[in-house]
């Protein structure tokens, strides 16, 4: 078995955290590969499905499933206003909606969009090499689908 997963990167990367699906959080961070085979040794007592992740990966891969976990749908109007008053609302000229202030992680910020009397949310990627940014044609595009629905959220209260 292999100690580095498939997502370990290049040959020159340095920098490695050790990861496991059953954890949140990386489980450590290592400077080289020797480094990294040591501490995922360590923590697979505990973790048996630790993998080494090249920082690079390991950004990559966290970024993916963070823009998955709130694709763009349409939200009910007391979420939109109570994201409207949670922080700060950002705009950016020419781009449809608002976005919070704060990101959920890296250059991930949630954004919120009014259009046609209906109200949309979900995670919008501003990095420059990556972004990703929720416009009108999208929510046209999400609206045109059969089966589009309303979400709702379990710990937003009232919904």
């Amino acid at each position: 078995m292999t100690v580095f997963s498939k997502l370990e990167g290049s040959a020159m990367d340095t920098n490695f955290y050790i990861t496991a699906r059953s954890s949140k959080f990386p489980l450590d961070y290592a400077h080289s590969r020797e480094d990294a085979a040591a501490l995922l040794a360590r923590h697979r007592d505990r973790h048996p499905d630790a993998v080494v992740e090249s920082t690079k990966a390991y950004f990559e891969r966290t970024r993916a499933e963070t823009l998955a976990s709130f694709p763009l749908s349409r939200i009910t109007q007391r979420f939109y206003d109570a994201m409207l008053g949670v922080l700060p609302p950002q705009y950016i000229k020419g781009v449809a909606g608002f976005f919070l202030s704060e990101a959920a992680t890296q250059n991930i910020h949630a954004q919120f969009i009014v259009h046609g009397g209906c109200t949309y949310g979900g995670y919008a990627d501003l990095a420059r090499e990556s972004r990703k940014i929720w416009t009108i044609a999208d929510v046209l595009e999400l609206e045109s689908r059969a089966g589009a629905r309303t979400l709702t959220f379990d710990w937003f209260p009232g919904d």
